[in-house]
């Protein structure tokens, strides 16, 4: 009988953990459609992204890799990326937080860039120059088991090069 109790009682603390701490939403899979709903509300209306609509541009994705698993990580640097952008960043702050911005701010190539050892764990990739309105799906698309799409950012240099070839364009006409 105080065997049964003692069970039943660590069931029902266990069970109430997830009231205490809640299953991390960056484990898992996550459908492209669930991902993009997601991501739309973090880029809602006071978003930089949102200033881009009805143009094209060269996204910068970025995921949270926290999650991941060690074999995962290392297929992602193996395509080449610059894994040690995030350890260069911190040594150069020492704050976690300040490193962090410092590298959603660096600019990034197809091959893409690490921040690594903390939590969040950060890869950031540039892709295909297209169309604003497709970008939440595409980097949907590209996020696999155990990461998140966190952020779209539109380089300056796209959205410069975007308004310069329309500028031209009017020009010609």
């Amino acid at each position: 009988m105080r065997t049964a109790l003692t069970l039943l009682a660590a069931s029902l603390a266990l069970g109430g953990c997830s009231l205490i701490w809640p299953e991390d939403e960056r484990v898992g899979g996550e459908d492209a459609d669930d991902c993009a709903a997601r991501v739309a509300k973090l880029l809602g209306p006071g978003s930089n992204f949102r200033l881009y609509e009805g143009e094209a541009g060269v996204p910068t994705f970025t995921y949270d890799i926290t999650k991941l698993g060690l074999e995962e990580v290392q297929a992602l640097l193996r395509k080449g990326g610059d894994e040690t952008a995030g350890t260069r960043t911190m040594n150069q702050t020492n704050m976690t937080s300040t490193a962090v911005e410092e590298f959603m701010n660096r600019e990034v190539d197809e091959k893409g860039a690490f921040f690594l050892g903390r939590d969040p764990a950060l890869y950031r990739v540039r892709g295909q120059r297209q169309p604003v309105e497709g970008m939440i799906a595409n980097g949907c698309e590209r996020q696999e088991a155990d990461m998140r799409l966190i952020d779209i950012a539109i380089s300056a240099s796209a959205s410069k090069a975007a308004a310069d070839s329309e500028q031209e364009q009017e020009t010609d006409s």
